[in-house]
């Protein structure tokens, strides 16, 4: 299964996230791409008007995306998983014929309305607030974690 982090802005121009998020992505048997979309903002914008341009470029994005991928948002008011049924949900989104994830990951000011109402799945790390920077870093190692759960590996302790 292939699996893409879709970030709005340059996130891992921050060498040391940047370097964890490689060292994951070494270790992953399927093919994981973090994708950062330059999207251009001006600071006089509002926060909803970053949120619409960030998510009109996301959506432009995404639509050149096949029915096979599953577009899971992350986000606060998403579904919660512990790390086992985390893994177990990827198992089924792959049984119902998902051969692709794409996880997009909001700027600092979130996701706008108009793509959260775009897909169909959404995920929180947990009821705490997290810097969006750290999102990818965080998500990459649920999604090894569920790789080494699903193969048995001891690397989940429970």
């Amino acid at each position: 299964m292939a699996i893409t982090i879709i970030c709005p802005s340059p996130l891992l121009k921050d060498a040391s996230v940047k370097s964890l998020c490689d060292d994951y992505i070494k270790r992953m048997k399927m093919s994981v791409d973090i994708v950062d979309l330059n999207v251009k903002t001006k600071p006089n914008d509002r926060d909803n008007e970053v949120k619409k341009k960030q998510g009109d470029v996301i959506l432009a994005y995404i639509e050149k995306m096949g029915s096979g991928t599953a577009i899971i948002a992350m986000d606060e008011r998403g579904k919660t998983y512990d790390s086992p049924e985390f893994s177990h949900h990827l198992n089924t989104l792959s049984v119902q014929g998902f051969s692709s994830l794409c996880f997009v990951v909001g700027g600092a000011f979130g996701l706008s309305k108009e793509l959260l109402s775009k897909c169909p799945y959404k995920l929180s790390l947990g009821k705490m607030v997290w810097p969006h920077r750290l999102i990818p870093l965080m998500l990459m190692e649920q999604l090894y974690r569920a790789q080494q759960i699903n193969a048995g590996h001891p690397y989940h302790k429970a």
